[in-house]
């Protein structure tokens, strides 16, 4: 499992770091965010996307009671991507 998540995020990094510096063409980045946003499974707790956006639990709660379609799977955590796609710009 270590070997994995070294792997992972070796992955990320690099990513962030030819993002960051303007390496990636538009058609890598079309391609990496089309791959993970539709291979990539990610579920989050409230507190996880509160603490990832900056804002409250309640306003988690709130926007996800407001928007979000998507069940979670269990009582404490939502898929990520689908809460990216309705997280408030602010």
């Amino acid at each position: 499992m270590d070997e994995n998540k070294e792997l992972l995020k070796k992955i990320l990094e690099f990513g962030i770091y030819q993002l960051d510096n303007n390496l990636c063409t538009p058609e890598t980045i079309s391609s990496a965010a089309k791959a993970a946003a539709s291979g990539l499974v990610m579920d989050a707790s409230i507190k996880e996307l509160a603490d990832f956006f900056g804002v409250s639990e309640q306003n988690v709660r709130s926007t996800i009671n407001r928007k979000l379609v998507d069940k979670p799977k269990r009582k404490v955590v939502y898929p990520f991507l689908s809460f990216l796609k309705i997280a408030p710009e602010r």
